[in-house]
């Protein structure tokens, strides 16, 4: 997918060093899920750099919702690819990961080597506030661009919300985009001639993949066949078997980080025997203290089955496999997102995404504390998000200080 980049300053700014130093500025406080994490991506290169548009950013959820996998990263690794090519997107994914992975391999190696239990809870308790005024304020600065006061749109978005808060899951998602797509045609219907759109469609879309996409998604077909038969359980090498489900375990997760749980439930605990489910359950926990995705939780599994080289091969395995088919289907969007047909769809598609935003924002904050400093934060942070376009960096960074500042009086101010 071609990025459009709005300037020639702009065009300056997108190096290697500037991708790497940029996604690994945002996978050290991006905590709060894969909203937060496009959130910061919004904030930090669409409105401070202007490396990106919004529109970029929203066509890459677009895409991203659609694939297994975790969603932030996929968006990341496309962004990457977009700007830099292949090296750009594994520069991208390896610096927004590396946070989260570092902290995660810590711990696994504190947890295994002395059976320390740790608990950050006091620290980042003001954390998820925070977080959740970042998204709404990016929410609404988006429903400010997409949406605005087309009668029209802001029911369809009431629609997203409403069905997302009420039941959330991927076949919500999925359903919702489909709404979106159908609402942005009914919108549009005037300026689009259906017949000649789809002849010029017919005409002009033809899919072809280079020798390394080809190869990598015959790869990836392969390594599911044996995830799925069970063959890879006749495997000798541990890095092998690590790889194999791994990368299954990626591919196969359409619907969220959260439902990697069950999943690793019936296999690496029940079935595999890689690891007791008090261990499960404390990598999940451990990644919640994290930055980046639950999914980082793999980095902990690996590092108890093969040490430092295993929680290598299942972060990679893990990340690596979902991104390449995010690039790879990317492309094929790339080449039909400026049909007028594809491009009524897309803006319908847009205000259920800006509709998605704000919801997480809200779950998250359904989940706060309901006490007098947890509303003042969230009203200031919001403030100073929208209104001001304060570093959300700093925001976090300032929530994690008051967090340990609570510990000396007892783990709150009131």
């Amino acid at each position: 997918m071609e990025l459009s980049v709005p300037s020639d300053i702009a065009k300056e700014k997108v190096s290697i060093k500037y991708l790497f130093f940029t996604f690994l500025k945002i996978g050290c406080v991006s905590f709060g899920g894969h909203m937060a994490l496009v959130s910061l991506i919004q904030r930090i290169m669409v409105e401070q750099d202007k490396t990106i548009d919004n529109e970029d950013v929203l066509n890459s959820v677009t895409v991203a919702s659609f694939m297994p996998g975790p969603m932030a990263v996929n968006v990341v690794a496309n962004i990457g690819y977009a700007l830099k090519g292949k090296l750009g997107a594994a520069v991208s994914m390896f610096a927004v990961l590396l946070p989260a992975s570092i902290l995660m391999l810590c711990l696994a190696y504190v947890y295994f080597s002395n059976g320390l239990n740790i608990s950050w809870s006091l620290m980042m308790q003001y954390v998820g506030a925070i977080v959740s005024m970042i998204i709404l304020s990016t929410g609404l600065q988006l429903f400010k661009k997409e949406i605005s006061l087309h009668y029209g749109k802001i029911f369809v978005f009431l629609i997203a919300i409403t069905l997302d808060l009420i039941k959330g899951n991927y076949l919500i998602t999925i359903i919702l985009i489909a709404i979106g797509a159908i609402a942005g045609l009914m919108f549009d219907q005037k300026k689009n001639n259906y017949a000649e759109v789809v002849t010029s469609f017919k005409q002009k879309f033809k899919l072809r993949l280079n020798s390394f996409s080809f190869i990598a998604v015959a790869i990836l077909f392969i390594n599911q066949i044996l995830f799925i038969t069970g063959a890879f359980k006749s495997y000798q090498n541990i890095f092998f078997k690590i790889g194999t489900v791994f990368s299954g375990i990626s591919i196969s997760l359409f619907g969220g980080g959260y439902l990697v749980i069950p999943i690793m439930q019936s296999l690496l605990v029940k079935d595999m025997q890689w690891l007791s489910a008090k261990e499960l359950i404390d990598a999940i926990a451990f990644s919640q203290v994290t930055p980046g995705p639950i999914l980082v939780s793999s980095t902990f599994i690996g590092f108890k089955l093969a040490g430092f080289l295993g929680a290598l091969v299942a972060t990679c395995s893990m990340f690596i496999p979902s991104a390449i088919l995010m690039i790879v289907v990317s492309k094929i969007f790339n080449k039909t997102k400026d049909h007028p047909l594809i491009k009524s769809m897309i803006s319908g598609i847009k205000v259920v995404v800006v509709g998605l935003i704000i919801s997480s924002a809200l779950k998250i904050l359904l989940l706060q504390p309901r006490t007098l400093l947890v509303g003042a934060i969230c009203v200031v942070s919001l403030i100073l998000s929208y209104k001001y376009k304060l570093s959300p960096v700093y925001l976090i960074l300032g929530a994690i200080f008051l967090g340990t500042v609570s510990i000396f009086y007892n783990g709150k101010f009131f």
